[in-house]
């Protein structure tokens, strides 16, 4: 019984989907080229996991009448009843507390700063889940909150950041920029019954009869950020900002490639299939992400790049098994 809770608030808090968000504020503070203790970026993984959780426990609890008209999400627990809406509020309240309390308890002396840019994450992710489905490219909102959770890891090191560590940042900015825009085409079906007004359906964007319709504008727009996700990608190399051997730089565009194929390969479906279109979405972003460890191999050795690089694989894989009991679910 216990376990079966435990399950239904790890469900709840999309934990399966936090350790990209938990690695954010680890990959800024690496940039610093800083000697770090282990313990310190553990600190920071676990502060960013609780942003996370913050962040879509609030958006379940904002979206659960939206998502009652659906029946692919009829399994939600607050949708369900298995969780209350009282408890998911509650849980969203423990997640601010508890990151100013652990940023005092862990990195006292950078406290005011920390507790400054945590406000913003919060304030940020909040207007997301409260408005994001209303006002036009909100998305910018939930990926604002990202950027401030990233740049939290170099702050909790230093008050002065570096251009590289800004790009890591910006990153992290774009790619869930990228990240949500594209996620809510799988949401496209039933969004419009209660009013909501993603991005896809806003730019045109439609569903009829099963057939999956990507408008012209809105494919512009995602390629658009797709070029300045690649953009930033590239340009520590251009500008010299790390140190590098070839081989990495050839790595990372093999790695561009693959993830702009799968990213081609979601918006070119014809049907639609949410689970398809789940999962190549998911691919592109890990991906897309693989090019942030070889940014920092310099700077991080190979032992801590191949963490980086297989970690959120085997923590995806981990809670998908623990939470749905499969690596495949329908979400």
């Amino acid at each position: 019984m216990i376990c079966k809770k435990i399950r239904l608030y790890l469900k709840l808090a999309r934990l399966h989907s936090s350790v990209l968000t938990g690695l954010a504020p680890i990959c800024t503070a690496a940039a610093l080229d800083v000697k770090l203790s282990i313990f310190h970026y553990i600190e920071l993984f676990l502060i960013g996991i609780i942003f996370h959780i913050y962040l879509f426990v609030l958006n379940e609890v904002r979206d659960v009448e939206i998502d009652k008209t659906s029946d692919s999400l009829k399994s939600k627990p607050l949708v369900d009843g298995s969780i209350s809406i009282k408890n998911a509020k509650l849980l969203v309240y423990c997640s601010i507390v508890l990151v100013i309390i652990l940023s005092f308890v862990f990195f006292y002396n950078q406290a005011p700063t920390l507790i400054l840019i945590s406000a913003l994450a919060f304030i940020f992710g909040g207007l997301y889940d409260y408005f994001g489905k209303k006002v036009p490219h909100a998305d910018y909102f939930i990926s604002l909150m990202l950027f401030f959770t990233a740049i939290y890891g170099a702050f909790s090191v230093t008050n002065q950041i570096t251009i590289f560590v800004l790009i890591i940042a910006l990153l992290a900015l774009i790619q869930m920029l990228i990240n949500n825009v594209t996620a809510s085409l799988k949401d496209v079906d039933h969004d419009f019954i209660k009013g909501g007004k993603s991005t896809p359906l806003r730019m045109g964007v439609t569903v009829k009869d099963g057939r999956f319709h990507v408008s012209p504008s809105y494919l512009t727009y995602v390629l658009i950020l797709k070029t300045i996700h690649i953009g930033l990608t590239i340009l520590p190399f251009y500008l010299n900002l790390i140190s590098f051997e070839i081989w990495q730089l050839y790595l990372v565009i093999i790695l561009i490639v693959v993830a702009l194929g799968f990213y081609i390969r979601f918006l070119t479906i014809k049907k639609f299939d949410r689970v398809k279109i789940m999962r190549f979405i998911g691919f592109h972003e890990m991906f897309a992400f693989m090019v942030i460890p070889f940014l920092l191999y310099g700077l991080i050795g190979f032992l801590a790049t191949v963490v980086l690089i297989f970690l959120p694989i085997v923590w995806l894989g981990i809670f998908l098994i623990v939470i749905y009991g499969k690596l495949i679910p329908e979400i």
